[in-house]
């Protein structure tokens, strides 16, 4: 059986294999932990609205209205360790306390370098992926508003508007698929036991190929609850994100087996 390593020298089995029906399981879970710590769950819904609400109205104030749509999309790349003080939430949960917002918003500090690693990476991501989602609007729609009120009627009312529509989100479903791969489990994994970030990621990447058909399914899910949550102006967040995260921590306490 292949095993990871940590950095201690713990041995971690092959990830689990799961049934198709986990995610809804995940879910379930999930909304518990949001039902049993309401106060905990609405206030980083709270926050995550509230950024948006603050990058929407900031770029529309420096005259970067068109750089709102693909910012918003790069949210889901980053959103795995935006998550982290809700995993905390139901990690402390687990253990039989009762969670805080103050004691669940400095999840960080239990590994702050891996951690770091981990959120310079999403970053990377982040930033490549709107400088692409950029210049394929340029490239393709060079001569289109840059204005957010037209932009919109532009793509989907030109012809080349709906092929760059079409690519940027085939590029679009590239990078989030890579960045499923590498953070699937292990951001919670990171917070839960002495690992490295790179062999969580690549930890990741196996428990992701080996349950290759439900957990693209769940990334799947997760893409269509992020989507529909900020298309109702992030109002959606509130709820959506606390679920979620907590839906993600019980994903990983069904597929990393307990350290050896």
């Amino acid at each position: 059986m292949n095993e990871a390593t940590t950095p201690n020298g713990i041995h971690i089995a092959d990830s689990n294999k799961v049934h198709l029906e986990a995610p809804a399981q995940w879910l379930r879970q999930g909304w518990i932990d949001f039902k049993d710590a309401p106060g905990v769950g609405l206030s980083y819904g709270l926050i995550f609205v509230l950024a948006g609400y603050g990058l929407f109205w900031g770029l529309e104030a420096l005259g970067l209205s068109y750089l709102i749509l693909p910012l918003s999309g790069s949210f889901i790349l980053f959103a795995p360790w935006l998550a982290l003080g809700l995993y905390e939430v139901s990690r402390q949960r687990e253990l039989g306390q009762i969670p805080t917002f103050v004691s669940t918003c400095g999840a960080w500090r239990s590994s702050p370098r891996r951690l770091g690693i981990m959120a310079f990476v999403l970053l990377i991501f982040m930033l490549v992926w709107t400088q692409v989602a950029v210049v394929l609007y340029a490239l393709m729609m060079g001569d289109a508003s840059l204005s957010l009120e037209n932009m919109g009627v532009d793509i989907f009312t030109r012809t080349d508007g709906l092929v760059f529509l079409a690519v940027g989100s085939t590029v679009g479903l590239v990078f989030a698929s890579i960045v499923f791969l590498l953070t699937a489990v292990s951001v919670p994994m990171i917070l839960d036991r002495d690992t490295g970030a790179f062999e969580a990621m690549a930890f990741s990447f196996k428990t992701v190929m080996k349950n290759s058909h439900v957990m693209w399914s769940w990334a799947f899910t997760i893409g269509i609850i992020a989507w529909f949550a900020m298309a109702t102006f992030f109002v959606g967040l509130v709820v959506a994100m606390p679920v979620l995260g907590y839906a993600s921590w019980h994903a990983y306490r069904d597929l990393v087996p307990t350290a050896q």
